[in-house]
């Protein structure tokens, strides 16, 4: 904010992180294209005039390792913030979970090569070797692996025979909910050395959204192996990588600045033909309000410039810039996450979807979704033959959970 007496802590945060970003690899980017200004972004870290704030917001956003790197760029400026200490112990403690991660991961994948099960690591540690130059720059809480949904039942299996322990879902299986459960949710959770795994079967809870167009061969046929100490994971290609991290962005309206960390860098480090590759298939799937979030969002909070060349690329409309502005009002809330905070983001996860991609089979599957939770399961045990009374107690029981 060029000319006020003082940076807010949530404009100062963007500013460390710009500068963060722009030194994603240790050095300037190739191509770099306009992610802030160095010289503009350093004059608004020195108006900044409450740092406790600004390194809480980074804990929330789950940015704190970029943060500290990009105040490291400014060494004097940093020690005299008086948060240096806070941001290094909090990025050693995110590091030695990443060490956790990394061999939980390993133990994952190397269960499941054993019995010929191919699996994609779709975020955590390689998404962060392949952005930041390191694995332990970006914060990551769980390992995500997706299998092909024949595959999964035996790459569940393998699992726990290998010592992971499955805590969710924790219903009394019946066909009913399992049917239900497989329509309207996306993976299992598991725990096991390394912390929580989330094995999915597809990309996105809603199906209509990404995994109609997309099916687990075609992504492992373009997948790309990423190199993270000694071991190799496969991972996403580029243009997958792409639109699932926007549709996973988008459905959590952005709630996080980390995963506009991961699209920014992506946007000005893709080449711009595999940007506008990316746009057609976002037209192709109807997610142009998806990209299009994610370019107005990228451009007002890192200043990411989209060559001309790379059009065209939806950075316009309605859904999307009601979206971008949807998310921007999340972005300063320090509020821990609090029962009814969980229950506004999965009601927001559900207008989100339905404005992200106005499709009616997408939609209706939204809707869907609202009338019943596994946890009700859980909490009332009824037979199969009754199934159709949760719909009816769902909202009491709703409430009663966030009571």
């Amino acid at each position: 904010m060029p000319g006020a007496a003082f940076t807010t802590p949530l404009d100062g945060l963007l500013a460390g992180l710009r500068l963060g970003l722009v030194h994603a690899r240790g050095g300037p980017m190739q191509p770099a294209r306009g992610i802030g200004d160095p010289e503009a972004d350093a004059r608004a870290l020195s108006r900044v005039t409450d740092w406790n704030r600004v390194a809480a917001l980074a804990r929330r956003h789950r940015v704190t390792g970029l943060l500290l790197r990009g105040m490291r760029t400014r060494a004097d400026l940093l020690a005299a913030t008086g948060i240096e200490t806070t941001l290094e112990e909090r990025c050693g403690r995110a590091a030695r979970r990443g060490l956790r991660q990394l061999g939980g991961l390993k133990h994952a994948s190397d269960l499941l090569a054993a019995r010929d099960i191919p699996c994609l690591v779709l975020k955590g540690l390689p998404l962060s070797q392949q952005l930041y130059g390191h694995p332990l720059v970006r914060e990551a809480v769980d390992i995500d692996l997706l299998v092909s949904p024949r595959a999964f039942q035996a790459a569940e299996r393998v699992l726990l025979e290998g010592g992971w322990e499955q805590f969710e879902p924790s219903y009394r299986k019946t066909p009913a909910r399992d049917r239900w459960y497989a329509r309207f949710r996306a993976d299992h959770r598991l725990a096991g050395p390394g912390g929580t795994l989330e094995l999915h079967w597809r990309l996105s809870r809603n199906p209509h959204f990404l995994d109609s167009e997309i099916r687990f061969e075609s992504l492992y046929a373009n997948s790309v192996p990423v190199a993270v100490g000694s071991a190799t994971f496969r991972t996403l290609g580029e243009e997958d990588r792409l639109l699932y991290l926007g549709v996973h962005g988008a459905r959590h309206w952005w709630g996080r600045l980390s995963w506009l960390c991961d699209l920014a860098v992506i946007l000005a480090s893709t080449e711009p033909e595999r940007l506008a590759a990316a746009a057609r298939r976002c037209r192709q799937g109807g997610l142009d309000s998806v990209l299009g979030s994610t370019l107005l969002l990228c451009r007002e909070a890192f200043h990411v410039e989209i060559p001309k060349d790379a059009a065209p690329l939806p950075d316009r409309g309605r859904r999307a810039a009601w979206i971008a502005r949807f998310s921007r009002r999340t972005w300063d809330d320090e509020v821990p996450v609090s029962r009814w905070r969980e229950g506004f983001d999965w009601v927001g996860q559900k207008v989100i979807g339905s404005i992200a991609k106005p499709n009616a089979r997408a939609i209706l599957h939204e809707i869907l979704n609202t009338t019943v939770h596994p946890r009700d399961w859980e909490r009332v045990d009824l037979p199969d033959r009754l199934f159709f009374l949760y719909f009816l107690l769902h909202p009491l029981l709703w409430l009663t959970r966030r009571r």
